[in-house]
């Protein structure tokens, strides 16, 4: 259930953190790349019951029409024909599986839940894609190191998207009956302490270090390093949305 969920709003984010690429100064390869494993992803979501139903399939059909486009269309084409894989992508995941917390302690919104999956999938796509784009250095040597510093730039600020989402989520939230008199920062920094904490620390802010860090690298050309601390963050982001998911759906905590 969670790795079809992730393969979807992977999908999505990886996508949409796309349109940050230029595609020519990095042709066809990197995006026919990228499109094929957001097919594969979008399939993988189809495949677990995550996506569903016609606007699950016209997704998949938009992305891999587009990795054919980047494959034989012409490169101008590129950017603008990636909005409509995004936004079949973006109506999928909305309109995918409804996964349920099963012992709630807050009452959400109904704008949290899309919200947080909004920006868990920015966050996921860029951190995965910057982490591509530094390979693609080795493979196109002489590439301006402007494009990673501005990937890196754009995953700072889908981390900060995403904390700012989260206090704003639980800020509006509101505790169930049977709590009613604790607030919900309480509930979560408290009561699901272990855990949210560890979300918090492991999920955004050793990130937030180490795409610090990536930037720091970046200006003094030494790609192949930021590649790795970009290795490093992907491992932590993805340990934190694990645990951000898990606090969503055991106790109904959005973050």
């Amino acid at each position: 259930m969670f790795f079809s969920w992730l393969a979807s709003i992977l999908a999505l984010g990886g996508l949409a953190s796309l349109l940050t690429v230029e595609p020519n100064d990095f042709g066809r390869g990197f995006h026919r790349f990228a499109g094929a494993m957001a097919s594969l992803l979008l399939a993988a979501g189809l495949a677990g019951g995550a996506l569903r139903g016609p606007t699950g399939w016209a997704s998949l059909l938009a992305c891999s029409a587009w990795v054919l486009l980047a494959h034989w269309g012409p490169v101008p084409w590129l950017r603008p024909c990636l909005i409509v894989p995004i936004f079949l992508a973006a109506i999928a995941v909305h309109k995918g599986t409804p996964y349920l917390p099963r012992s709630p302690l807050l009452e959400l919104g109904g704008w949290m839940v899309p919200g947080s999956v909004a920006t868990a999938s920015l966050l996921l796509g860029s951190v995965f894609l910057a982490m591509i784009l530094g390979h693609w250095y080795l493979v196109i040597p002489g590439l301006p190191v402007r494009h990673l510093r501005r990937m890196t730039w754009f995953l700072g600020f889908t981390l900060v998207l995403r904390g700012a989402m989260g206090l704003f989520a639980l800020a509006w939230a509101r505790p169930v009956p049977a709590l009613e008199g604790m607030s919900a920062w309480r509930i979560a920094g408290g009561v699901a302490a272990f855990f949210y904490w560890q979300r918090v620390g492991i999920g955004l802010v050793i990130p937030a270090i180490l795409a610090f860090l990536v930037e720091r690298t970046v200006r003094v050309s030494a790609t192949q390093s930021a590649t790795g601390l970009l290795y490093v963050a992907t491992i932590f982001v993805l340990m934190g949305e694990l645990l951000s998911r898990y606090l969503y759906l055991s106790l109904g905590i959005p973050q």
